[in-house]
């Protein structure tokens, strides 16, 4: 009966241990994917500071004609666009940044995020092996 008790408290202790290390890892995995989107708050700001703002990409320059660029992007030949595409509302609208600038009314805009080049290869195919800026508008 002793050596049951003892077996009952320590897997009791284990459970507890077990559901507050699963509860690190889910907010660890919370501010892994809050540092890969970004929440637009103030619409007088422009598209270029947002993606800026966005862990993995490089943006030079400012306003319509700044140049975006996703870290780790795999250029599969040397005259290979490096640019992202962006994807508005789930819409490929190709990799004009300017055009997207011009187009995107901030006011409606609720988050940017960017997809690794890995995955936007696997959501949007060869077009998304440069990476993927994606901007969701309220609708």
């Amino acid at each position: 009966m002793r050596h049951l008790t003892t077996l009952l408290l320590i897997s009791g202790l284990f459970t507890i241990w077990g559901c507050a290390a699963t509860s690190g890892t889910s907010s660890e995995n919370r501010s892994s994917r809050s540092s890969s989107q970004v929440m637009v708050d103030n619409p007088n700001l422009g598209l270029d500071v947002y993606i800026n703002r966005l862990n993995g990409v490089r943006v030079q320059g400012t306003g319509q004609n700044a140049i975006v660029i996703v870290r780790g992007a795999s250029s599969t030949t040397i005259m290979s666009d490096p640019r992202p595409i962006f994807i508005v509302d789930g819409v490929n609208m190709g990799r004009d940044f300017s055009r997207i600038y011009r187009a995107v009314d901030m006011n409606k805009v609720s988050s940017v995020g960017v997809i690794q080049s890995s995955r936007a290869t696997i959501l949007y195919g060869h077009e998304g092996s440069n990476g993927a800026i994606e901007i969701r508008t309220e609708i």
